[in-house]
Protein backbone atom coordinates (compact mmCIF):
# COMPACT_ATOMS: atom_id res chain seq x y z
CA UNK A 1 0.00 0.00 0.00
CA UNK A 2 1.26 3.64 -0.51
CA UNK A 3 0.46 6.29 1.64
CA UNK A 4 2.46 9.62 0.05
CA UNK A 5 -1.26 10.89 -1.00
CA UNK A 6 -1.37 11.11 3.16
CA UNK A 7 1.47 13.77 3.37
CA UNK A 8 2.70 16.57 1.32
CA UNK A 9 6.02 18.20 1.64
CA UNK A 10 6.49 22.13 1.93
CA UNK A 11 10.50 22.33 1.66
CA UNK A 12 11.74 20.67 4.56
CA UNK A 13 8.63 20.43 6.45
CA UNK A 14 6.41 17.87 6.35
CA UNK A 15 2.95 17.92 7.47
CA UNK A 16 0.22 15.28 7.97
CA UNK A 17 -3.01 15.86 5.89
CA UNK A 18 -4.76 12.93 7.42
CA UNK A 19 -8.49 12.65 6.61
CA UNK A 20 -10.61 9.77 8.05
CA UNK A 21 -9.28 7.21 5.56
CA UNK A 22 -5.62 8.40 6.67
CA UNK A 23 -6.60 8.49 10.01
CA UNK A 24 -7.62 4.68 10.35
CA UNK A 25 -4.19 3.67 7.97
CA UNK A 26 -1.71 5.24 10.39
CA UNK A 27 -3.68 3.65 13.33
CA UNK A 28 -3.27 0.38 11.85
CA UNK A 29 -0.01 1.36 11.46
CA UNK A 30 1.27 2.72 14.53
CA UNK A 31 0.14 -0.53 16.06
CA UNK A 32 1.98 -2.79 13.91
CA UNK A 33 4.82 -2.59 16.27
CA UNK A 34 6.06 -4.53 19.48
CA UNK A 35 9.17 -3.17 20.83
CA UNK A 36 9.54 -2.21 24.27
CA UNK A 37 8.68 1.59 24.88
CA UNK A 38 11.33 3.21 26.92
CA UNK A 39 9.71 6.42 28.11
CA UNK A 40 6.26 5.51 29.39
CA UNK A 41 4.78 4.00 32.63
CA UNK A 42 3.05 0.77 31.79
CA UNK A 43 -0.71 1.31 31.30
CA UNK A 44 -3.22 -0.40 32.84
CA UNK A 45 -5.31 -2.71 30.52
CA UNK A 46 -8.18 -4.43 30.93
CA UNK A 47 -9.10 -8.19 30.26
CA UNK A 48 -6.86 -11.23 30.33
CA UNK A 49 -4.28 -11.24 27.08
CA UNK A 50 -4.83 -13.52 24.33
CA UNK A 51 -2.25 -17.05 24.89
CA UNK A 52 0.03 -17.29 22.63
CA UNK A 53 -1.80 -19.04 19.83
CA UNK A 54 1.56 -20.59 17.94
CA UNK A 55 4.60 -19.27 19.51
CA UNK A 56 4.66 -23.03 21.43
CA UNK A 57 4.70 -25.04 18.34
CA UNK A 58 6.71 -22.29 16.77
CA UNK A 59 9.44 -22.84 19.53
CA UNK A 60 9.79 -26.29 19.24
CA UNK A 61 11.18 -26.23 15.28
CA UNK A 62 14.03 -23.50 16.66
CA UNK A 63 17.55 -25.05 16.58
CA UNK A 64 19.74 -25.16 19.37
CA UNK A 65 21.95 -22.00 20.73
CA UNK A 66 24.17 -23.77 22.52
CA UNK A 67 27.63 -21.81 22.46
CA UNK A 68 26.25 -18.93 21.00
CA UNK A 69 26.66 -15.50 21.70
CA UNK A 70 23.42 -13.21 21.26
CA UNK A 71 22.89 -9.69 22.48
CA UNK A 72 19.72 -7.62 22.62
CA UNK A 73 18.54 -4.47 22.89
CA UNK A 74 15.45 -3.55 24.90
CA UNK A 75 14.97 -7.27 27.09
CA UNK A 76 12.40 -5.69 30.05
CA UNK A 77 9.42 -6.11 28.45
CA UNK A 78 7.66 -6.79 25.05
CA UNK A 79 9.35 -8.29 21.93
CA UNK A 80 12.90 -7.82 23.46
CA UNK A 81 11.82 -10.26 26.74
CA UNK A 82 10.44 -13.03 24.45
CA UNK A 83 13.31 -13.21 22.08
CA UNK A 84 15.93 -12.76 25.47
CA UNK A 85 13.89 -15.84 26.86
CA UNK A 86 13.48 -18.04 23.77
CA UNK A 87 17.63 -17.90 23.36
CA UNK A 88 18.31 -18.26 27.04
CA UNK A 89 15.79 -21.53 26.67
CA UNK A 90 17.92 -22.70 23.83
CA UNK A 91 20.71 -22.81 25.77
CA UNK A 92 22.19 -19.60 24.30
CA UNK A 93 24.14 -16.78 26.15
CA UNK A 94 22.19 -13.83 25.75
CA UNK A 95 23.71 -10.26 26.72
CA UNK A 96 20.81 -8.31 27.82
CA UNK A 97 21.15 -4.50 26.86
CA UNK A 98 18.96 -2.41 28.93
CA UNK A 99 18.77 0.95 30.84
CA UNK A 100 19.71 0.52 34.63
CA UNK A 101 16.12 0.30 36.23
CA UNK A 102 15.17 -0.39 40.10
CA UNK A 103 12.93 -3.41 39.22
CA UNK A 104 14.89 -6.37 37.91
CA UNK A 105 12.17 -8.64 38.66
CA UNK A 106 12.37 -9.03 34.53
CA UNK A 107 16.41 -9.96 34.34
CA UNK A 108 15.58 -12.75 37.37
CA UNK A 109 13.06 -14.46 35.40
CA UNK A 110 15.74 -14.60 31.92
CA UNK A 111 17.65 -15.86 34.51
CA UNK A 112 15.13 -18.72 35.62
CA UNK A 113 14.49 -19.89 32.20
CA UNK A 114 18.00 -19.96 30.87
CA UNK A 115 18.92 -23.35 30.20
CA UNK A 116 22.41 -22.91 29.03
CA UNK A 117 24.95 -19.59 30.54
CA UNK A 118 23.32 -17.07 32.81
CA UNK A 119 21.92 -14.26 31.46
CA UNK A 120 24.15 -10.96 31.68
CA UNK A 121 22.76 -7.41 32.46
CA UNK A 122 24.87 -4.42 29.79
CA UNK A 123 23.56 -1.04 30.95
CA UNK A 124 22.90 1.23 27.57
CA UNK A 125 21.43 4.08 27.23
CA UNK A 126 20.25 4.87 23.70
CA UNK A 127 19.63 8.22 24.46
CA UNK A 128 23.30 8.64 24.94
CA UNK A 129 25.85 7.95 22.93
CA UNK A 130 28.67 7.90 25.65
CA UNK A 131 26.45 5.40 27.62
CA UNK A 132 26.51 3.42 24.13
CA UNK A 133 29.76 3.25 23.72
CA UNK A 134 30.16 2.00 26.75
CA UNK A 135 27.68 -0.86 26.19
CA UNK A 136 30.00 -1.64 23.07
CA UNK A 137 33.03 -1.90 25.21
CA UNK A 138 31.70 -3.72 28.01
CA UNK A 139 30.50 -5.99 25.12
CA UNK A 140 33.29 -6.61 22.86
CA UNK A 141 34.77 -7.59 26.48
CA UNK A 142 32.45 -10.57 27.28
CA UNK A 143 33.13 -11.79 23.49
CA UNK A 144 36.11 -11.20 23.49
CA UNK A 145 37.50 -14.49 24.60
CA UNK A 146 34.79 -16.64 22.81
CA UNK A 147 34.11 -17.11 19.23
CA UNK A 148 32.78 -13.34 18.71
CA UNK A 149 29.32 -11.96 18.71
CA UNK A 150 27.01 -14.16 16.59
CA UNK A 151 23.96 -11.64 17.05
CA UNK A 152 23.33 -8.16 17.77
CA UNK A 153 19.56 -7.88 17.74
CA UNK A 154 18.46 -4.37 17.30
CA UNK A 155 15.37 -4.42 18.72
CA UNK A 156 14.21 -1.31 21.47
CA UNK A 157 12.44 1.40 20.41
CA UNK A 158 10.09 3.97 21.16
CA UNK A 159 7.15 5.69 18.99
CA UNK A 160 4.62 8.64 19.68
CA UNK A 161 6.85 10.40 22.25
CA UNK A 162 7.25 14.37 22.87
CA UNK A 163 9.62 16.07 20.29
CA UNK A 164 12.45 16.14 22.94
CA UNK A 165 16.34 16.38 22.49
CA UNK A 166 18.52 12.82 23.82
CA UNK A 167 21.38 13.47 25.37
CA UNK A 168 23.41 14.25 22.36
CA UNK A 169 20.58 16.59 20.56
CA UNK A 170 18.89 14.41 18.70
CA UNK A 171 15.15 13.70 18.60
CA UNK A 172 14.41 11.26 21.53
CA UNK A 173 12.90 8.84 18.70
CA UNK A 174 15.40 8.83 16.23
CA UNK A 175 17.94 8.42 19.11
CA UNK A 176 16.73 5.28 20.13
CA UNK A 177 14.98 3.83 16.98
CA UNK A 178 17.93 4.36 14.98
CA UNK A 179 21.45 6.41 15.56
CA UNK A 180 22.03 4.28 18.73
CA UNK A 181 21.73 1.34 16.99
CA UNK A 182 24.15 2.26 13.61
CA UNK A 183 26.94 3.19 16.58
CA UNK A 184 26.11 -0.52 18.53
CA UNK A 185 26.89 -2.08 14.82
CA UNK A 186 29.62 0.41 13.81
CA UNK A 187 31.59 -0.41 17.25
CA UNK A 188 31.07 -4.31 17.09
CA UNK A 189 31.28 -5.48 13.06
CA UNK A 190 34.75 -6.75 14.45
CA UNK A 191 33.12 -9.18 17.46
CA UNK A 192 30.93 -10.46 14.55
CA UNK A 193 32.70 -10.73 11.97
CA UNK A 194 34.61 -12.87 14.59
CA UNK A 195 31.78 -15.51 14.92
CA UNK A 196 32.63 -18.72 14.03
CA UNK A 197 29.38 -19.12 12.18
CA UNK A 198 27.41 -16.94 10.10
CA UNK A 199 26.41 -13.74 12.26
CA UNK A 200 23.78 -11.98 11.79
CA UNK A 201 22.66 -8.12 12.91
CA UNK A 202 18.76 -8.30 13.23
CA UNK A 203 16.95 -5.00 12.89
CA UNK A 204 13.48 -4.16 14.19
CA UNK A 205 11.06 -2.63 12.21
CA UNK A 206 7.42 -1.95 11.40
CA UNK A 207 4.40 -1.68 8.82
CA UNK A 208 4.70 2.17 10.10
CA UNK A 209 7.83 2.42 7.98
CA UNK A 210 6.24 1.36 4.68
CA UNK A 211 4.31 3.77 2.10
CA UNK A 212 5.54 7.52 1.94
CA UNK A 213 6.43 10.08 2.68
CA UNK A 214 10.02 8.78 1.84
CA UNK A 215 13.19 8.92 3.57
CA UNK A 216 13.57 12.57 5.04
CA UNK A 217 17.39 12.82 6.79
CA UNK A 218 16.26 16.58 8.92
CA UNK A 219 14.91 14.25 11.39
CA UNK A 220 18.08 12.70 12.27
CA UNK A 221 19.66 15.88 12.10
CA UNK A 222 20.73 17.53 15.83
CA UNK A 223 17.87 19.31 16.17
CA UNK A 224 16.46 17.63 18.78
CA UNK A 225 13.01 19.76 20.19
CA UNK A 226 12.49 21.38 16.73
CA UNK A 227 10.84 19.08 15.09
CA UNK A 228 7.21 19.18 14.73
CA UNK A 229 5.90 18.98 18.16
CA UNK A 230 3.13 16.72 19.28
CA UNK A 231 1.16 16.66 15.78
CA UNK A 232 4.64 15.36 13.76
CA UNK A 233 5.19 12.76 16.58
CA UNK A 234 4.02 9.98 14.16
CA UNK A 235 6.11 11.06 11.67
CA UNK A 236 9.13 11.13 13.66
CA UNK A 237 8.35 7.18 14.01
CA UNK A 238 7.77 6.49 10.59
CA UNK A 239 11.14 8.17 9.66
CA UNK A 240 12.67 6.07 12.10
CA UNK A 241 11.28 2.79 10.57
CA UNK A 242 11.67 3.80 7.19
CA UNK A 243 15.16 4.20 8.45
CA UNK A 244 15.94 0.99 10.38
CA UNK A 245 14.95 -0.96 6.85
CA UNK A 246 17.30 1.42 5.06
CA UNK A 247 19.94 0.65 7.13
CA UNK A 248 19.63 -3.02 6.99
CA UNK A 249 19.47 -2.99 2.63
CA UNK A 250 22.26 -0.30 3.13
CA UNK A 251 24.58 -2.47 5.53
CA UNK A 252 23.94 -5.65 3.54
CA UNK A 253 25.02 -3.79 0.56
CA UNK A 254 28.09 -2.62 1.80
CA UNK A 255 29.08 -6.09 3.40
CA UNK A 256 28.51 -7.61 0.33
CA UNK A 257 30.50 -5.13 -1.78
CA UNK A 258 33.00 -5.83 1.09
CA UNK A 259 32.93 -9.45 0.21
CA UNK A 260 32.36 -10.08 3.72
CA UNK A 261 29.88 -13.00 3.64
CA UNK A 262 30.24 -14.39 7.14
CA UNK A 263 28.13 -11.38 8.68
CA UNK A 264 24.45 -10.70 7.33
CA UNK A 265 21.79 -8.29 7.77
CA UNK A 266 17.94 -8.82 8.07
CA UNK A 267 14.87 -7.04 9.29
CA UNK A 268 11.38 -8.45 10.44
CA UNK A 269 7.98 -7.08 11.63
CA UNK A 270 6.10 -8.02 14.80
CA UNK A 271 2.59 -6.95 13.08
CA UNK A 272 -0.28 -5.79 16.24
CA UNK A 273 0.44 -7.56 19.27
CA UNK A 274 -0.26 -6.95 22.71
CA UNK A 275 2.54 -4.98 23.95
CA UNK A 276 3.39 -1.69 25.75
CA UNK A 277 3.49 0.22 22.59
CA UNK A 278 0.14 -1.30 21.41
CA UNK A 279 -1.14 0.14 25.18
CA UNK A 280 0.35 3.58 24.27
CA UNK A 281 -0.41 4.12 20.93
CA UNK A 282 -4.44 2.99 21.74
CA UNK A 283 -4.29 5.58 25.29
CA UNK A 284 -3.29 8.33 23.09
CA UNK A 285 -5.79 7.67 20.16
CA UNK A 286 -8.48 7.33 22.63
CA UNK A 287 -7.20 10.43 24.88
CA UNK A 288 -7.85 8.58 27.69
CA UNK A 289 -11.19 7.27 27.40
CA UNK A 290 -11.08 3.61 26.56
CA UNK A 291 -8.60 1.45 28.67
CA UNK A 292 -7.10 -0.84 26.11
CA UNK A 293 -7.37 -4.63 26.45
CA UNK A 294 -4.99 -7.06 25.41
CA UNK A 295 -7.48 -9.75 24.83
CA UNK A 296 -8.35 -8.11 21.23
CA UNK A 297 -4.81 -8.77 19.99
CA UNK A 298 -2.36 -11.64 19.54
CA UNK A 299 0.08 -12.38 22.54
CA UNK A 300 3.41 -10.54 22.10
CA UNK A 301 5.08 -14.01 21.86
CA UNK A 302 3.37 -14.31 18.63
CA UNK A 303 4.37 -11.21 17.71
CA UNK A 304 7.87 -12.05 18.25
CA UNK A 305 7.62 -14.94 15.57
CA UNK A 306 9.45 -13.09 12.71
CA UNK A 307 12.12 -11.87 14.77
CA UNK A 308 13.17 -15.54 16.27
CA UNK A 309 12.99 -16.53 12.57
CA UNK A 310 15.37 -13.89 11.55
CA UNK A 311 17.42 -14.96 15.04
CA UNK A 312 17.72 -18.65 14.58
CA UNK A 313 16.65 -19.71 10.80
CA UNK A 314 19.57 -20.90 8.64
CA UNK A 315 17.42 -20.45 5.87
CA UNK A 316 16.83 -16.57 6.10
CA UNK A 317 18.81 -14.78 3.49
CA UNK A 318 21.07 -11.76 3.52
CA UNK A 319 18.88 -8.71 3.12
CA UNK A 320 15.64 -10.19 3.67
CA UNK A 321 12.74 -8.69 5.86
CA UNK A 322 10.20 -11.05 7.54
CA UNK A 323 7.33 -9.99 9.15
CA UNK A 324 3.68 -12.16 10.29
CA UNK A 325 1.12 -13.34 7.74
CA UNK A 326 -1.75 -15.58 8.01
CA UNK A 327 -2.74 -18.13 10.75
CA UNK A 328 0.75 -18.10 12.23
CA UNK A 329 2.68 -17.74 8.76
CA UNK A 330 5.69 -16.04 7.98
CA UNK A 331 6.00 -13.88 5.00
CA UNK A 332 8.99 -11.96 3.45
CA UNK A 333 8.30 -8.39 1.97
CA UNK A 334 10.34 -7.11 -0.88
CA UNK A 335 12.18 -4.00 0.54
CA UNK A 336 11.49 -1.72 -2.69
CA UNK A 337 8.78 0.83 -3.89
CA UNK A 338 6.37 0.90 -4.25
CA UNK A 339 5.69 -0.94 -0.44
CA UNK A 340 8.62 0.55 0.93
CA UNK A 341 10.19 3.71 -0.57
CA UNK A 342 13.94 2.60 -0.48
CA UNK A 343 16.54 3.55 -3.17
CA UNK A 344 19.87 4.17 -3.21
CA UNK A 345 19.35 7.96 -2.65
CA UNK A 346 17.64 6.66 0.07
CA UNK A 347 20.51 4.28 1.71
CA UNK A 348 23.12 6.59 1.18
CA UNK A 349 21.43 9.60 2.64
CA UNK A 350 20.84 7.61 5.32
CA UNK A 351 24.31 6.03 6.32
CA UNK A 352 25.69 9.93 5.99
CA UNK A 353 23.45 11.51 8.32
CA UNK A 354 24.07 8.57 10.59
CA UNK A 355 27.84 8.75 10.59
CA UNK A 356 27.48 12.97 10.79
CA UNK A 357 25.93 12.27 14.16
CA UNK A 358 28.02 9.22 15.48
CA UNK A 359 31.34 9.04 13.27
CA UNK A 360 32.87 7.03 10.59
CA UNK A 361 31.24 3.42 9.55
CA UNK A 362 33.29 1.69 7.15
CA UNK A 363 32.65 -1.99 6.43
Amino acid sequence: FELASCYHQHGKKMEWKAGPIGILISWILVCMTSQANAFSTPITAEGTPRPAQYYDDYFETLPSMKGMTVAITGCSRGLGHVAASTVAKKGGRVLLLNRKTNDMEWYDELCDVASGPKPIHVECDLLSFDSVNSASQKVAELTSDSCGLDVLCCNAGIMLQPDNASKDGYDITASTNMLSHFLLVKNLIGQLQASSKTSRVVIMSSASGYGGPGFNPIFFEKKGGELGGKKASYERYHQSKLANLAFCSALQEKLDNAAISNVIAVACTPGVCGTDMFLHATSLFSKGTTTPSLANVPNVKDGCMAQLKCIFDPTVQPGELWGPGRNGSLVRTDMSPPIILIDERTKKALWQVCEDAVGKFEV
